[in-house]
């Protein structure tokens, strides 16, 4: 297990690591507290070798409720067309095909609760917004145990937030996201790759 000075040089092996990725997928949920309640959504990400990727989240209706009624989005890049989907829980669906990847994700991120963005951001060089390498003042804290997987801890601020980030100790794939401040969570479960880590290039 390679050690890291920084919490830079960790961040940049991760960013090394996930666009060496030929394969990847996972699953897992955003708890986000907004007026003092919890919203949850679940998501799934998917990429291929080829360059097509999919998210797909289900967001249930803001009012509790009628949080019964759930719509699910899906996002993504399939042959080289951008696309974002929406089927509602009545059974209407309309599909809009967008120009370029990055303004599909961008238009899936605010409703996903920035879940749609954090791989896609990471995989793909022309997805662009909030960037993990621009987290603020990053310190490299004790490892801890997340969902059974043993994960360096990096902290940090994301404009005035300030940012819990869990990255694997031997696959430096992201498992948790947390920003103390509205205290919202994003978790990453059962992470599939198939490159292993001795592909991934290491920063000079």
């Amino acid at each position: 297990m390679p050690s890291y000075a920084s919490a830079r040089e960790l961040m940049d092996a991760v960013m090394a690591r996930y666009r060496a990725l030929p394969d990847y997928s996972d699953r897992g949920f955003v708890t986000a507290r907004r007026r003092g309640r919890d919203h949850v959504i679940v998501f799934e990400t998917a990429y291929e070798a080829s360059g097509d990727f999919r998210f797909t989240f289900d967001r249930p209706h803001p009012y509790r409720p009628l949080r019964h009624m759930v719509t699910r989005f899906v996002v993504g890049r399939r042959g080289g067309e951008a696309y974002l989907d929406r089927r509602a829980s009545d059974g209407d669906v309309s599909t809009q095909v967008e120009p370029d990847f990055n303004l599909a994700i961008a238009g899936a991120t605010g409703t996903s609760y920035g879940a749609a963005h954090t791989i896609a951001g990471l995989l793909f060089p022309e997805v662009t917004g909030w960037s993990f390498r621009e987290l603020k003042r990053p310190r490299l804290r004790s490892p801890q145990l997340i969902d059974g997987v043993w994960c360096h801890r990096i902290t940090g601020l994301q404009h005035r937030a300030r940012m819990v980030i869990h990255v694997g100790v031997e696959d430096l794939l992201i498992r948790r996201i947390a920003d103390r401040r509205p205290g919202s969570e994003e978790r990453r479960l059962d992470v599939r790759v198939s490159a292993p880590l001795s592909e991934a290039p290491r920063p000079s």
